[in-house]
């Protein structure tokens, strides 16, 4: 009898260890070794994605010299930064950022996430402002509107030649609560030359 209980302890600190071994690596190989390279890799990411969204603006309003000095990490100016609602600042003097409004009231826009070419058209006939312009895709679908507020300064900017071009970014959320998918977008406007 005495000889089962030996042999029992001995399979039971034989499984013991194998379970310790299997779980030891996996959770001391996901943890970093120092908090400080965290730290780093996400300033490399946050300035990655300001590297990447230069790029884009010096890719619409045309200025390849910037595009390529970003690229082969030559360029010394002033990188731009987040905004509040999502945007970004704009790094040129020729070039409006804004916020698209009404996006999450179209039907079918999540075909639409990511760079979208489009066009601003005034929307006389809306029933809610006369001044009203709306954003229209490459293949026609409203993908929402300028902001109330900037319409002035959007007809400027255009010198009211309608329908203008422009280059939109949409991207698809997904709120955290209760998993709800929503939208938000930006549209790029570069000033007449």
């Amino acid at each position: 009898m005495v000889f089962f209980i030996i042999i029992f302890l001995v399979f039971i600190v034989i499984v013991a260890i194998l379970i310790f071994d299997i779980k030891t690596p996996t959770t001391t190989a996901s943890l970093p070794a120092n908090t400080d390279n965290i730290d780093e890799l996400l300033a490399k990411a946050k300035n990655d994605m300001r590297r990447a969204e230069a790029i884009i603006q010096a890719e619409i309003v045309g200025d390849e010299t910037t595009k390529g000095a970003i690229l082969t990490n030559t360029y010394k100016g002033p990188l731009p930064e987040r905004r509040d609602d999502g945007g970004w600042l704009s790094m040129f003097d020729n070039l409006r950022i804004l916020k698209i409004v009404g996006i999450n009231h179209r039907q079918g826009i999540g075909r639409y996430v990511g760079r979208v070419e489009c066009a601003m058209v005034p929307e006389p006939d809306n029933e809610y402002d006369h001044n009203a312009i709306k954003i229209i895709a490459e293949d026609g679908h409203h993908l929402g509107y300028i902001q109330k507020e900037r319409t002035e300064m959007v007809r400027w900017m255009t010198a009211d030649e309608f329908p203008y071009h422009c280059t939109a970014f949409i991207k698809e959320h997904e709120d955290e609560i209760d998993g709800h998918k929503f939208f938000t977008g930006h549209v790029y406007i570069k000033l007449l030359d």
